[in-house]
């Protein structure tokens, strides 16, 4: 951390334009350490609210359908259809799209964190290019929205990764990157500064909010020779405005390079975290298999790859997109929803076993009337109803007071079997070994594990376990001395984690 300490020293400080982007978005309740903690490094079970900001034509196909005739794709040209009326006609949609209630009903099933695309163009005047340079007035109270859409999930004690889905020129061919046509990003530096400009804005605004579980600053972006460049460069930004905030980004359709890439990175900048995007209803017809053959290949060739990747990243990776929707080809001579059901059970198992988190695309539609549509999607039978972690559910007996009571009771019986069994393991080499490391990882990793399991309304699991457990053994080495054994530390932490797992497990079950 000392090379992110010298960054901030470096460099910190607040334009004044930040300020007033700080007051579109409101206040919320002073930071919270111990939440956010919770909030950042949990198992995530999570949701996309996909064209609240940053709309598409086949999501939110009301607002675009006056347009028709001009047929509107980006959203910045719809808002050049719209004129005049932009920004009120904008206001209707950001008012109306999402409401409190539906917060309320993602906690209800367990949903612990959503996943909020927005363009770089909300943030207004002085941060807009192009199409959206001569609208900048219409999102003048976007940001209000965004605070309103924050407020209400953690009202529900849901976290909020905040996505840029779309940069200045485009960071990819589709619509949502917010421009029409060839990706222009990476083609123009003027484009790549304003990108920086903004990434450092949205940092500063969120990394001292609570229910923030990180900023992701590139969605789906091609896999151009810039852009690990660009990542190194946004990421110096963001460590400007807070050393803490967790930074996910994309991996441009290539898992295994970035897999290299971002490992890199994490060395420099700590909590970093890659995005992969899971979709199998856009797969070459000849890839187009039947459902037993998708799920024999999700379990012989992707569940490797993610194994592979979480590994080598020390679990810093989640299923940023993944759906329920399989090609038709797929469900040929079964019941559609039948299948889906069957793979979807399969993908959320794997994803579960392999990354920190999943969040699917998306909650809604206009009329909510395809799979896409988490909500169509669940109320079908296509996906699951619940999401609680250790298969929790709203009528579990007993308490979270009792089991927390039982689980002290048994913290040095455990700690003490999980300790013979690491001694019994490093047996086998010879050398000197950090017992106490070990038994200090396990003792802390238990006291987190409690934390996180009883803290808020419902329980929440440890996701980002290594991330976590190193930084405590950073913590831990820096004040007992024996760095050569930080890596009991993090042995102890993770097996205290997986004691504390089995036991709720059985209790539950």
């Amino acid at each position: 951390m000392n090379v992110l300490s010298s960054i901030k020293n470096k460099f910190m400080r607040v334009p004044p334009d930040y300020e007033q982007l700080s007051a579109r978005l409101g206040t919320f309740a002073p930071f919270d350490a111990a939440r956010a903690r919770i909030f950042r490094y949990r198992k995530q079970y999570g949701v996309n609210l996909g064209s609240m900001f940053c709309l598409e034509p086949w999501i939110a196909t009301i607002i675009y359908d006056e347009y028709a005739e001009h047929n509107p794709e980006a959203e910045g040209d719809l808002v050049e259809c719209m004129g005049q009326c932009s920004a009120e006609k904008m206001q209707a949609h950001w008012d109306t799209w999402l409401q409190r209630a539906d917060f309320e009903h993602m906690a209800s099933m367990g949903i612990n964190a959503v996943r909020l695309p927005v363009g770089y163009w909300i943030l207004g005047h002085g941060f807009a290019a192009e199409k959206y340079h001569s609208h900048a007035k219409t999102y003048n109270r976007a940001l209000y929205y965004v605070g309103r859409i924050i407020a209400w999930a953690d009202e529900f004690d849901i976290g909020v990764l905040v996505d840029i889905h779309a940069l200045p020129g485009g960071q990819n061919n589709d619509s949502h990157s917010g421009a029409t046509g060839p990706a222009r990003l990476f083609e123009s530096r003027k484009h790549q500064d304003l990108a920086i400009k903004c990434i450092d804005a949205f940092a500063y605004l969120l990394a001292q909010v609570t229910n923030i579980v990180g900023l992701q600053i590139i969605n789906e972006p091609q896999d151009h020779p810039e852009l690990e460049a660009f990542y190194e460069r946004a990421l110096k930004q963001v460590r400007v405005q807070s050393l803490t905030l967790p930074v996910y980004v994309g991996d441009a359709w290539n898992l295994d390079k970035y897999t290299g890439i971002v490992k890199g990175l994490r060395s420099r900048f700590g909590f970093v975290v890659l995005d992969t995007h899971k979709y199998w209803v856009f797969r070459p017809e000849d890839k187009q298999y039947p459902v037993e053959q998708l799920i024999k290949e999700l379990r012989e060739t992707d569940m490797p790859e993610l194994l592979h990747a979480s590994d080598e990243l020390e679990g810093n990776l989640v299923i940023g997109e993944y759906s329920s929707i399989l090609p038709a080809i797929s469900c040929q001579g079964t019941d559609p929803t039948v299948s889906m059901r069957e793979f979807s059970r399969e993908q959320l198992h794997m994803y579960n076993s392999t990354t920190a988190g999943t969040f699917y695309w998306t909650w809604r539609l206009q009329h909510d009337a395809g799979f896409w549509s988490m909500q169509f999607a669940i109320n079908e039978g296509a996906m699951p109803s619940e999401y609680f972690p250790f298969g929790w559910n709203l009528s579990v007996e007993p308490s979270h007071e009792v089991i927390v009571n039982e689980a002290e009771k048994r913290r040095s019986e455990w700690r003490e079997k999980r300790l013979q069994g690491h001694m019994n393991y490093v047996s086998q080499w010879e050398g000197d070994f950090g017992f106490d490391h070990y038994a200090a990882g396990f003792d802390k990793g238990l006291t987190v594990a409690l934390e996180f399991f009883s803290k808020l309304k419902f329980p929440s699991k440890l996701g980002f376990i290594r991330q976590f457990a190193s930084e405590c053994a950073i913590s831990y080495v820096s004040q007992h001395g024996g760095s050569q054994w930080q890596w009991e530390y993090v042995d102890g932490f993770r097996e205290a984690n997986d004691e504390f797992s089995d036991f709720v497990s059985y209790i539950i079950h």
